[in-house]
């Protein structure tokens, strides 16, 4: 019996070992979990004038992003590029691509300038998606494409009516922006005489030369502004007491205009940092009409004043050899230390330094050469003098040559062949020396103050 109940007990227990067996050699595996998926993909927003646009948002792209997990948020930035790509704006959009209006224009008008042609922009879209607080980045590309709003500008526009007799051909008294590109500097002036009485105009566009007017800016109602298309009347400027000139200012981008009488002065003055801004020296218009010159060493950032003893209403830089009393207080850009030939024009508000690299010595004692540097002088910066030795076996006639050039040259003033003392650059008298050896100075600054010493050795 015993041994019966024994052997009972050894079989439950195999049979319990049995159930809980587990084959260790057979490896356990998960189901697998599928990976997160986020697509972006980018279609171009539908293209855009902004002379059109009256709504306060504007849709730069369109958007869709696919994703096989829920409650995926996404945000998008879309980056414009400037046609060679070297400059970028960044704009944040909404879940749609669209970003508020003011600041697309702006982007678009600061990349491309606000000519108005159409503008196909690259885009890039940036999407940041959000998946159980993981942000996961995507990018793609396309283009936007819009039209800036701006008025159409001309290259070049004229001053029609009493100053030239109404000649609708005539270019005399062209407006200019100096050159620029007028949808980045759509300002343009022109400095007419005053003559007697009012003065009464219209401004042809460059198209409209020849005869004709349908293309004319005209006066409007509105005081300060003006109409295309020959829509107005003419713009009359009523005769200011003592006006010399008027400085005639249109702005072709806000469609305004003004202007300014003027009464130039015989002197402007330049200061710089050739005397540590303490010296001012004088340019000359001999007929008082805002065309000034002189003669000086520059080393360095100068600017330009009307007054010699006080800085009221210098002029300051404004930009590609041009000068406004703004109050930038940019100084002109520094000269390489040298000696200049200066002009300023008022009428333009442009300045000019041209260097004077020779000074000859030139006239009968070398026959009439300007460019002989064996007669170049020397720029003496201590005395202010360009300095020579002459050696004359006879006696001979000189005048004085610049840049090896006759376009510039110095003899005496009136025709007066002993004005050592009155040197003028205007058809100046050979000078009459006599035989011997000297040491030449000659002292330039300006037309009236120019003169030579011939000292005997």
């Amino acid at each position: 019996m015993k041994k019966l109940i024994y052997l009972l007990g050894i079989i439950c227990l195999m049979a319990s070992c049995s159930e809980d067996y587990t084959n260790w050699a057979d490896p356990q595996s998960n189901p697998s979990e599928e990976p997160s998926i986020v697509e972006l993909s980018v279609e171009p927003a539908a293209p855009v004038v902004f002379a059109d646009v009256t709504a306060e948002t504007l849709q730069l792209f369109i958007p869709s992003v696919t994703t096989n997990e829920e409650g995926v948020t996404t945000t998008y930035e879309g980056i414009l590029a400037s046609a060679d790509g070297s400059r970028t704006i960044k704009l944040a959009t909404d879940e749609n691509g669209y970003v508020p209006a003011e600041e697309l224009i702006a982007a678009v008008e600061s990349l491309y300038g606000k000519r108005p042609v159409a503008r196909e922009i690259p885009v890039t879209v940036i999407a940041t998606s959000t998946i159980n607080g993981v942000s996961v980045q995507n990018e793609a590309t396309t283009i936007f494409t819009a039209t800036p709003n701006a008025p159409e500008i001309e290259e070049a526009y004229y001053i029609t009516g009493t100053p030239n007799s109404w000649n609708n051909s005539d270019t005399s008294y062209e407006l200019s922006n100096g050159g620029q590109d007028p949808y980045e500097n759509p300002v343009f002036t022109c400095t007419i005489p005053a003559g007697e009485g009012d003065v009464e105009f219209k401004v042809t566009p460059k198209s409209g030369l020849g005869g004709d007017w349908s293309k004319c800016l005209v006066a409007t109602d509105e005081e300060g502004k003006f109409a295309t298309n020959n829509a107005g009347g003419n713009f009359k400027i009523t005769a200011v007491e003592g006006a010399r000139y008027y400085r005639i200012t249109f702005d072709m981008m806000e469609q305004t205009w003004s202007y300014e009488a003027l009464a130039f002065s015989n002197f402007v003055y330049e200061i710089g940092n050739e005397s540590d801004w303490s010296t001012a020296h004088a340019l000359y218009s001999p007929n008082a009409d805002g065309i000034y010159q002189g003669y000086y060493w520059l080393n360095g950032e100068f600017k330009f004043k009307p007054n010699a003893n006080n800085w009221n209403g210098d002029w300051e830089y404004d930009g590609d050899n041009r000068i406004a009393d703004n109050g930038s207080g940019i100084n002109c850009p520094a000269a390489d230390a040298a000696f200049y030939q200066i002009d300023v024009n008022l009428q333009s508000m442009t300045y000019a330094v041209t260097q004077v690299k020779s000074i000859t010595m030139v006239g009968s004692h070398n026959g009439w050469n300007p460019a002989d540097s064996n007669m170049h002088m020397t720029y003496n910066t201590a005395t202010g003098a360009w300095e020579g030795r002459l050696v004359l076996s006879d006696a001979a006639n000189v005048k004085f040559a610049m840049n090896d050039d006759w376009a510039v040259s110095w003899g005496g003033a009136n025709g007066d062949p002993a004005a050592f003392d009155n040197l003028t650059q205007y058809n100046g008298k050979d000078l009459a020396v006599e035989a011997g050896t000297y040491s030449v100075q000659l002292f330039l600054s300006y037309e009236g103050n120019n003169k030579v010493v011939f000292t005997k050795q």
